[in-house]
């Protein structure tokens, strides 16, 4: 087992990066003495307790009790290249903006018999994920929460972006759109198909009408699951920072809408409402938010490992709004 130098590198959203279809690693286990190795050396403690937590997502993902320090959670990535090395500046950043994300502690890539692991160690968050908790809160103070959720949002992106471009859009490859047009025929009907074609027309349009949008920090995975709730209902943290990097305000609203879930994909307008009360959208910026919106709708229906009945539906259902169909 060896640790690898991190080159400079900056991760940005999913729109660029391995879809989560893929489940990279998921079933996975790291050895524990690599593990055990990783946080002495990042933490100077050892571990007591070690909890395997099943919201990973991507990642395989603990919760590290250490003695006489306040617990960790350590995520583990199994990438080709150095994974989480924007984390720690992107959550920082974040912090100094009034957003409550975890103090990344630190990164470290392993060679472990001929894989690369890379391990974030962060301070645990209190609290409980929202969409874990959703179906307790009335529905006053669910909407609440997302207006609160739209508001951190806008601090976020109050916050200039550091580091190149992340989520340039490009009009979709010939034979990309014919897989999703196919997929989208085969799953939900020739429909379906012909919302396909108006979304890509549309995007194609929106590139060629709309300026480039200001670039901010932005999370890059913006859902309630990362939103965590106290027992008094306010947001006391924003996880999952790993695709965190610089784009435009349009992204983190436009994967909202597609991706935040049955029930909350809906309320997007409170995220907005709660956006707003911080910092309008400058006309450029709310334009691109379909683009947006259906560039990643189209990049959900092209998974190899195909997405739930219920997303691909969403996926078209987003389509069809912004093509007016």
């Amino acid at each position: 087992m060896g640790r690898l130098e991190t080159p400079n590198l900056c991760m940005f959203g999913r729109t660029t990066s391995t879809p989560a279809s893929s489940n990279l690693g998921l079933m996975d286990t790291t050895p524990r003495p690599v593990i055990d190795s990783v946080v002495r050396s990042v933490c100077g403690r050892e571990i007591e307790d070690l909890v395997r937590l099943t919201s990973g997502g991507l990642n395989e993902t603990y919760r590290a009790e250490l003695r006489n320090d306040w617990p960790v959670v350590v995520r583990i990535a199994r990438r080709p290249e150095p994974w989480f090395t924007n984390e720690g500046q992107a959550t920082a950043n974040a912090r100094r903006a009034d957003v409550p994300a975890p103090e990344v502690l630190g990164v470290e890539h392993v060679d472990h018999e001929g894989e690369l692991l890379s391990f974030s160690v962060l301070r645990l968050l209190p609290g409980h994920p929202l969409d874990e908790v959703a179906d307790e809160l009335p529905t006053a103070e669910l909407e609440r929460v997302l207006v609160g959720g739209g508001e951190l949002l806008a601090k976020l992106h109050s916050v200039g972006a550091d580091c190149g471009t992340g989520h340039e859009l490009a009009p979709p490859k010939p034979q990309f759109v014919d897989r999703v047009i196919g997929v989208a025929g085969q799953a939900l009907g020739q429909e379906a198909a012909g919302i396909v074609e108006r979304g890509v027309d549309r995007l194609v349009h929106d590139l060629r009408t709309y300026p480039p949008s200001p670039l901010v920090l932005t999370h890059g995975d913006f859902l309630p699951k990362h939103l965590l709730i106290d027992d008094h209902g306010a947001i006391v943290g924003v996880i999952d920072w790993e695709f965190a990097g610089a784009g435009p305000p349009a992204l983190d609203l436009a994967h909202w809408e597609v991706a935040a879930g049955e029930g909350y994909e809906d309320y997007s307008d409170l995220v907005r409402r709660g956006y707003e009360r911080v910092a309008q959208l400058e006309e450029t910026e709310a334009g691109w938010v379909p683009g947006f919106a259906i560039h990643f709708a189209l990049e959900v229906l092209s998974w190899r490992n195909p997405a739930s009945p219920a997303r691909l539906r969403r996926c078209i259902e987003v389509i069809a709004r912004h093509t007016g169909t």
